[in-house]
């Protein structure tokens, strides 16, 4: 486990071996998450957007759903009507 120091700044320099492991480069960006008692480094997406691609794969889009939606709610409005004197 490697031993490093604390400048005055708050600043320390993670070892070279770990940050070609976790994929942290400089110049770059790191997110540092606090979780039970502990300080997580893990490297920052480049871009927040392109990385969160294909999440959603598989699932119908948001303008079909849409409309289908507006189709379902047009054809009941149409049976309404057709039962009015």
């Amino acid at each position: 486990m490697p031993m490093v120091k604390i400048s005055a700044k708050g600043q320390l320099v993670i070892p070279a071996l770990l940050r070609r492991k976790y994929g942290l480069q400089a110049p770059g960006r790191a997110l540092i998450i606090e979780k039970e008692g502990q300080i997580i480094i893990t490297p920052a997406p480049s871009d927040p957007v392109i990385e969160a691609r294909g999440m959603l794969k598989g699932k119908p889009s948001l303008t079909s759903t849409y409309a289908s939606y507006k189709q379902e709610e047009r054809r009941l409005e149409e049976k309404h009507e057709q039962r009015l004197p």
